[in-house]
């Protein structure tokens, strides 16, 4: 019964070191998930509704170029670095424009 209690505690400590270890990532997963979805959900509508895959287009080869160029002074998470960028740049552009 002994060795019993002592291994569910051992495995609850373990679990808690885990979740501490862990935590962190998860969370910056889940909000770059996130940024992700909104900024892609938001691109999809312009490109559909308003008809500015072109514009897309080219700002989001613009801002991989970039991402890419500047790579060693940018996050981990490039793929979101590079959205938004994408997204800022196509709206100076069609302020810019008009």
């Amino acid at each position: 019964m002994l060795p019993a209690i002592i291994a569910l505690i051992a495995f609850i400590i373990f679990v808690v070191i885990l979740t501490v270890l862990f935590l962190k990532p998860l969370v910056v997963v889940l909000a770059n998930t996130i940024i992700l979805y909104l900024l892609f959900l938001r691109v999809y509508t312009e490109i559909t509704k308003y008809k500015r895959a072109k514009i897309y287009t080219t700002t989001a080869i613009i801002a991989l170029l970039i991402v890419y160029l500047l790579g060693n002074f940018l996050p981990l998470w490039w793929i979101t670095t590079a959205g938004m960028l994408m997204f800022v740049m196509t709206h100076l552009y069609i302020m810019y424009k008009k």
